[in-house]
């Protein structure tokens, strides 16, 4: 098999692990405590990292925010068009990525209530839609939205999920998933990290459906990663650096937090920047800034997956992975999580 088979990236999970409701209690999340230096493996809740942690150590967290971002339309034909927002383009235009039984035709209105939204362009499953409405689609969707709640938790959307699908310190809103490994810290428990004097910063990435949209090549780096929106302040990067000068551990807060990361520092980014990244970690790839991360436990044979493999290797993802299952950790996510940690 090839060295860059996806294949070698799958794993049995027993689906009772695959977690269809958050913990009721954030930071009680179970922690999978990794040591990459001395190889240890410590089973902790997630609470614990305020005792972990020392003074001058970073966190960065990624402070996007879910929108309600499915809705149900019909077709000029009378068909059900299902569509999933994914990027904004300006004030009038935007993409979705649709479902429905036929293509809808090009130039053809879809809508819903008294919305209406024409069809610009169709490429394979997206859709470029016009907005024929005098609200932002935004605000169309943060009314009548609901949570798109990943196609693994076999139940409908609950009320409960509107809040419990989003981080604490969310604050701009554009993402069609939450940043899961995020969602473990509580407003409580980010008041005792800052009074320990543990760093605290923030990037915005967009979590569009490229993030989780699967690997279908059996070559996995001839997946199409597709590009995402982030922004990040030059402060960021101050903290960072001076970090890493005082040997303090840098922190990043999941596999979206990574990526915006690596992207800046691999192009030698280091003032506040609004850009796009299409940067796709797998095996192979040399981290530039990241050694220490905060991650879920993600689905078998996705570009998630990849990335932790590329941090850690494959063969210890993969071992870590069965220590948790036999641990009956929560998986995907509402589960449970891990702590990559690089410290001596």
């Amino acid at each position: 098999m090839s060295k860059t088979s996806i294949e070698d990236y799958n794993f049995e999970l027993p689906p009772e692990l695959i977690a269809s409701y958050p913990n009721e209690n954030r930071t009680s999340s179970k922690l999978l405590h990794f040591n990459r230096n001395n190889h240890t493996i410590n089973h902790r809740v997630f609470s614990d990292l305020v005792d972990e942690l020392e003074a001058g150590d970073v966190i960065v967290m990624n402070d996007t925010k879910v929108i309600p971002a499915r809705l149900q339309l019909q077709k000029q034909t009378g068909g059900k068009i299902e569509i999933l927002f994914n990027e904004n383009l300006s004030n009038e235009r935007f993409t979705v990525i649709y479902k429905s039984n036929r293509v809808p035709a090009m130039n053809s209105v879809i809508f819903f209530r008294d919305f209406k939204f024409r069809i610009e362009n169709i490429v394979s499953n997206i859709i470029t839609l016009t907005n024929l409405n005098n609200s932002h689609i935004f605000n169309i969707l943060e009314k009548y939205g609901e949570v798109p709640l990943p196609t693994y938790i076999k139940r409908h959307v609950e009320s409960s999920d509107g809040e419990k699908y989003q981080t604490v310190f969310a604050n701009h809103q554009g993402s069609v998933a939450a940043p899961t490994a995020g969602l473990h810290f509580s407003l409580d428990m980010i008041n005792q990290l800052i009074k320990r004097g543990i760093i605290l910063k923030y990037i915005t990435l967009h979590i569009s459906y490229n993030t989780f949209k699967p690997i279908k090549n059996i070559n996995y780096t001839k997946h199409e990663i597709g590009h995402e929106k982030f922004s990040i302040d030059k402060d960021v990067f101050n903290c960072i650096d001076k970090a890493k000068s005082d040997k303090k551990r840098v922190i990043a807060v999941g596999t979206t937090v990574t990526r915006v990361l690596e992207h800046c520092y691999s192009k030698n980014i280091h003032n506040s920047t609004s850009d796009y990244t299409s940067l796709f970690i797998y095996p192979g790839y040399k981290f530039k800034i990241v050694d220490n991360l905060i991650t879920n436990f993600h689905l078998p044979k996705s570009s998630l997956l990849l990335l932790v493999s590329a941090l850690i290797g494959k063969d210890k993802v993969i071992s870590l992975y069965s220590e948790a299952i036999k641990n009956k950790y929560r998986f995907f996510s509402y589960g449970d999580c891990m702590f990559i940690d690089n410290s001596l």
